[in-house]
């Protein structure tokens, strides 16, 4: 059976001079009680008042049960209470909404729905962040000294391997180059000490999650991926069913420790991109030696 239920949104207002108000939690009505629900996120709320002491929030929020259970006491009606308690001190609450549900789980999937429409704040993509680590370096340096590494400036049409480019929000191919197909190139180091076996592993599936996209955006005949690993003996016996499940899904595997696969990798993709223009030094003016010669005077 479906049942039809009134809603308002908490909100607080420490100063009516400011006129500040933050959404702080739900009120679903009832003829016989309150359900109240309270955000998990209430640190929000130090936005407007640092001095705030969240559990004293949170207790005067939940005190709100006590004082309509003393209007219906009175025998107020629905109306009366829900008019009575749009004020409480700092607390407000908002116009009257409705929902209907069916059973419980509709009734929390709606409740579930309101709070991420009005209450909880949006969530935040995660930053953009460039992976730093001693094999990335590596790899940069190298195609720097080759002349094919894009500026910070310069994207992918400048057919340079571009660093650190965003493929989507938060997903990060270490390197890219775009001429004719597009090349993401994602390194993982697992040679350091401070390498943990569950960092390595990880580290292989974020960079398989990346080529996958990347393989997704691009098309799969047109893009080209290879994952570039630096690892202990021991580290690499261990995520090596890590990395075959990259190579299975069509990534290239380049063993940066051997000197072969290193150098091909390297003069592979020099070779597709576009050299930076080398200034022309001017050529030195030559002087030949001038014999000194004598002077006489009539």
């Amino acid at each position: 059976m479906v049942h039809c239920y009134k809603f308002s949104i908490i909100r607080f207002a420490p100063d009516d001079a400011r006129d500040e108000r933050i959404n702080i939690g739900v009120i679903i009505f009832s003829e016989e009680n309150l359900d109240i629900r309270i955000s998990k996120k209430l640190e929000k709320v130090r936005a407007l008042s640092t001095a705030l002491d969240i559990e004293m929030l949170r207790n005067l929020v939940e005190n709100i049960k006590v004082v309509d259970e003393k209007f219906q006491a009175a025998g107020a009606s629905l109306d009366e209470r829900v008019r009575f308690l749009s004020r409480i001190g700092s607390l407000t609450l908002s116009n009257l909404g409705t929902f209907s549900a069916e059973n419980a789980t509709v009734y929390e999937n709606r409740i579930s729905s309101i709070f991420k429409s009005m209450v909880d704040p949006e969530p935040q993509f995660p930053r953009f962040r460039e992976k730093r680590s001693r094999l990335l370096t590596q790899v940069k340096s190298f195609f720097r000294q080759e002349g094919v590494l894009a500026s910070r400036d310069e994207s992918l049409d400048s057919h340079r391997i571009v660093a650190g480019y965003e493929l989507d929000k938060g997903l990060v191919a270490d390197l890219a180059l775009k001429n004719g197909a597009m090349h993401i190139i994602e390194t993982i180091d697992a040679s350091g000490e401070e390498n943990t076996i569950r960092k390595a592993i990880g580290e292989i599936g974020i960079a398989a999650l990346v080529l996958e996209s990347a393989r997704m955006k691009f098309g799969e005949t047109n893009t080209k991926t290879k994952l570039v690993y630096n690892a202990s003996s021991a580290l690499e016996n261990i995520a090596r069913p890590a990395i075959e499940a990259a190579v299975n899904q069509g990534a290239e595997l380049v063993n940066w420790a051997s000197v072969t696969d290193r150098n091909k990798f390297i003069n592979v993709l020099s070779s597709l991109a576009t050299p930076i223009e080398r200034k022309k030094l001017k050529p030195l003016v030559k002087f030949e030696n001038v014999t000194n010669q004598a002077f006489k005077f009539q």
